[in-house]
């Protein structure tokens, strides 16, 4: 029996390893109370990436395609919100890097599908506008707010997201009567409405658009309003030809009760992943929930006293380790 105690000697090993290392198969990260966590497909065994104390808040984390990074901002007085900044950390929460170091507000970080960019909303020119960083050499490229052809001002643009075969930016932009979106090529040209305006006597707020990672559909808010009367926001699909269609299913339990803050794609597209705030609760505060596109169940993942928002997903379990320690027995 006495050469059978190495392999038992390496089997205890690697599960003490396993105990102590705390793996968790992450495939959301999200927001819980100023802080950023993942957590399993079905909002199971979170684990909490960052400790930061208020008035220091952390908000809108994204995936880098490959799953090692996330990048996140950070407001750096919550109190006041004088300066928000990008941060980047490895995925288990280590290695914390500042991104931007300017005094002014950046935000809404988008990875480039090759990981070596990110688009991102800045205050720097005067205007809330879409910029990139170039990971390597840091250089910041300004894509919007520069006047055009018409001589119109520049009324500012908000909120990138990345296409997945990386030629292309749908984003956010100001408009007379509200907000609209927009895509534009992803070096700033071409720059267009990606669907029809609703025309005179209607005010519009169309935020929030992300690409499918087909890169066929765009997800985003639109909330309207005739003049004088009641706000009505409701989650809408469109394709690049302009064409788009309300998630129709969502809404028949709550109505106009149902709020969708910041969405995502998930399950090749078959699935969104939502904030939602449901008015008609007693504390109506943001939780996280699947949303199936065909059977058109709703589950929550979340359900804290406290908002539990700004999800984002990624194709696959990745394991959260602490990078300096050891792999477990097995992986390669």
């Amino acid at each position: 029996m006495k050469h059978l105690s190495p392999l038992i000697a390496i089997f205890f090993s690697c599960c003490l390893f396993l105990v102590g290392a705390s793996v968790v198969d992450a495939k959301i990260v999200c927001v819980i109370d100023g802080d950023i966590y993942v957590m399993d497909d079905d909002g199971t065994n979170r684990r909490r990436l960052t400790k930061t104390t208020e008035p220091i808040n952390n908000v809108a984390p994204r995936w880098s395609p490959d799953g090692e990074r996330i990048v996140f901002v950070r407001y750096m007085d919550q109190n006041n919100q004088k300066s928000s900044e990008l941060f980047i950390m490895n995925a288990d929460g280590t290695n914390v890097q500042r991104l931007t170091d300017n005094n002014v507000d950046d935000d809404s970080p988008s990875w480039s599908p090759d990981g070596k960019k990110i688009a991102f909303s800045s205050g720097r020119s005067g205007n809330w506008e879409v910029h990139v960083i170039d990971l390597a050499t840091q250089d910041v490229t300004q894509l919007t707010g520069f006047e055009d052809v018409k001589g119109e001002v520049p009324t500012g643009s908000t909120v990138p997201d990345w296409s997945p075969d990386g030629a292309q930016i749908v984003y956010e932009k100001f408009t007379e009567f509200g907000k609209d979106i927009y895509v534009m090529s992803a070096n700033g040209e071409d720059q267009r409405p990606l669907l029809r305006d609703l025309g005179p006597g209607k005010n519009r707020l169309r935020f929030f658009p992300r690409w499918s990672t087909d890169g066929r559909r765009i997800v985003f808010d639109d909330c309207t309003w005739p003049q004088g009367g009641k706000l009505r926001c409701r989650l809408r699909i469109a394709t690049l030809d302009g064409k788009s269609h309300e998630v129709k299913g969502l809404y028949k339990n709550h109505g106009d009760n149902l709020l969708v803050g910041i969405m995502c794609w998930m399950r090749t597209d078959k699935s969104l992943l939502l904030d939602i705030q449901l008015l008609d609760k007693p504390n109506p505060n943001y939780d996280i929930y699947r949303y199936d596109l065909n059977t058109q169940k709703l589950i929550r993942l979340t359900d804290g006293e406290v908002d539990e928002h700004s999800a984002d997903w990624i194709e696959g379990a990745l394991p959260v380790v602490p990078k300096d320690k050891k792999k477990s027995c097995g992986e390669r």
